[in-house]
């Protein structure tokens, strides 16, 4: 699979809820939503418990492989608010990870 993430911006409202992620397979088709694989989960803690379709394609791996793709992503993202989205999303794992590892 060659997956990459690709950004869907809704309404006017600039915030978080406004900017949807959703990871493609480069190798299944050119263009969304013919390559869609499934949507990024706003939320890390649905990753853990496994509840999400990202969660289920990933598994062990969701928050490693989440971070990933967040990383690459932001490397190519030109728009600002899609960028901050991005950030948010990083600053989360890592905090997340930081829990993981004091424990």
């Amino acid at each position: 699979m060659n997956l990459k993430l690709y950004a869907i911006k809704r309404g006017n409202q600039q915030t978080d809820n406004s900017v949807q992620l959703v990871v493609v397979d480069l190798d299944k088709g050119k263009g969304y939503p013919l390559n869609f694989v499934c949507v990024l989960p706003r939320y890390f803690r649905l990753l853990e418990k496994r509840s999400s379709k990202f969660a289920k394609i990933f598994g062990e791996k969701s928050l490693f492989m989440a971070k990933k793709l967040l990383i690459e992503a932001k490397k190519h993202e030109e728009d600002p608010e899609i960028q901050t989205v991005i950030s948010r999303r990083i600053k989360a794992i890592d905090a997340k990870q930081e829990c993981i590892a004091d424990k």
